[in-house]
């Protein structure tokens, strides 16, 4: 099945995703993982709902009992899955991709993601086979929560009060009801915009990395003179942060900020990066007295080495951010990132922009190049081959890296690409770069 990937399942509706879809995978993955109690919610696209209940139909069916969190962001769904000691967590979500796709989130007793290598290869492999009886056996209990979420993010203030203006546009995904609460309970002066949960999403894509995402946020930020936006995806698991010029920040500049602040408390800790990033992380991190720790680019992949680690932060360039709470539960939450940002502007004494431009300023980001090729293997060989006197990694893709100059290339899971990221010291050798790749990879 092409809805299976390697974190989640997404497929278009309705001709991937369907009710029937749902209620045998909710059986086989019961039956499959073992697990006896479940939580399931499920975010604001048209079909989720509906999706929800043929899933907890499935569950039941085969013996799982299952609580309904009903509408709710992953975060939330997660935070919650741990605080009641569910053996399971399932989120029904497609996050930011567009309205049309609906899919689903799988997450263990510890709350970490059930990726295709841990066991959606093995549901997969089954879900050809006959449609269970969708009769419910085991008990469901519908029960929405919110308040101790809230609490939980607030918390994270510690006691703190905030005068810094913040737009916070929602995306109309599911993540707006606990943006709003926090603002609330934080007495935050906060813009909220599309806060209300509409799965048409008919302000902007709930992919906050795309440029016509960010356009609106941007001018309420100028608008009202904000010192800082956040623009959340669809389910609330990712943020992007807009300077106070209304100007994007590229998550591994936020992180190296958000790492800082996290080593007054936790001097020497350890944060987890993607290999994407740019090089101002890591090198950020180990001046600060941290350790940076390399992991594949992924949230599975991410979490994993956190906990491998014991580290207190991860960040992906995508926009996923990952705190430890605890040894046991770790927060994938776009509305905590967002307390934390706060935190450190408001002891920061300057806007954002000015404390940001020396990361910025560094080295020079080439954007992210796609080169179509039908064969990726050769790609990849190629790429070594051409590029064997600088120091070479395989963790995920092929990484290149010369004094001015480191890249990575990677297929894509989908389609016939490969994703190039380049950074160099200046914008000159970049360019040469690129189009030495270019020309390297054309025709395959």
């Amino acid at each position: 099945m092409g809805v299976f990937h390697a974190y989640d399942i997404r497929g278009l509706w309705p001709g991937e995703i369907t009710p029937d879809f749902a209620c045998r995978l909710g059986w086989h993955f019961a039956r499959v993982r073992g697990v006896k109690t479940a939580l399931v919610a499920h975010d604001a696209r048209l079909h989720s709902a509906e999706l929800s209940v043929k899933l907890i139909d499935g569950l039941s069916a085969a013996g799982c009992a299952v609580t309904d969190l009903g509408l709710a962001s992953t975060p939330q769904a997660h935070f919650y899955q741990i605080h009641d000691r569910c053996e399971a967590g399932v989120m029904v979500t497609a996050s930011h991709n567009p309205k049309d796709y609906h899919g689903f989130k799988f997450f263990d007793r510890v709350g970490g993601s059930i990726s295709y290598d841990k066991g959606l290869n093995e549901i997969e492999r089954l879900m050809a086979g006959p449609v269970p009886a969708a009769e419910r056996k085991a008990d469901v209990r519908e029960n929405a929560r919110i308040e101790d979420y809230v609490e939980f993010i607030a918390g994270r203030a510690r006691g703190a009060s905030f005068s810094k203006r913040i737009v916070i546009d929602a995306a109309n995904g599911s993540a707006g009801p606990v943006a709003a609460a926090v603002a609330k309970r934080l007495t935050l002066d906060a813009v909220l915009i599309n806060e209300m949960p509409d799965g048409n999403f008919p302000n902007h894509d709930p992919n906050p990395l795309k440029e016509g995402s960010r356009t609106q946020a941007a001018a309420a930020v100028i608008e009202h003179g904000a010192a800082l936006g956040a623009i959340l995806d669809g389910d609330g698991d990712r943020i992007i942060f807009l300077d106070e010029k209304g100007d994007p920040i590229e998550n591994y500049f936020m992180s190296a900020l958000i790492s800082e602040q996290l080593f007054k408390s936790e001097p020497g800790a350890t944060v987890v990066y993607d290999l994407i990033s740019s090089r101002v992380l890591p090198e950020r991190i180990e001046s600060l007295g941290g350790k940076a720790v390399v992991s594949r680019v992924g949230y599975t992949y991410l979490y994993d080495r956190m906990v491998e680690t014991g580290a207190v932060f991860g960040a992906e360039t995508s926009g996923h951010v990952y705190f430890k709470v605890s040894d046991s539960y770790y927060t994938e939450s776009a509305v905590y990132a967002m307390v934390v940002v706060l935190s450190l502007l408001e002891k920061a004494g300057k806007p954002l922009s000015e404390i940001l431009a020396p990361l910025r300023a560094r080295y020079f980001q080439a954007p992210e190049l796609n080169i179509r090729a039908a064969d990726k293997e050769e790609a990849q060989r190629r790429v070594k081959e051409r590029f064997h006197d600088g120091t070479l990694s395989e963790l995920d893709g092929v990484s290149v890296e010369y004094e001015d100059v480191w890249f990575n290339i990677r297929p894509s899971n989908t389609e016939p690409l490969i994703r190039v990221r380049l950074e160099a010291r200046n914008r000159g050798v970049a360019e040469r770069k690129i189009a030495e790749i270019r020309e390297l990879l054309s025709g395959i």
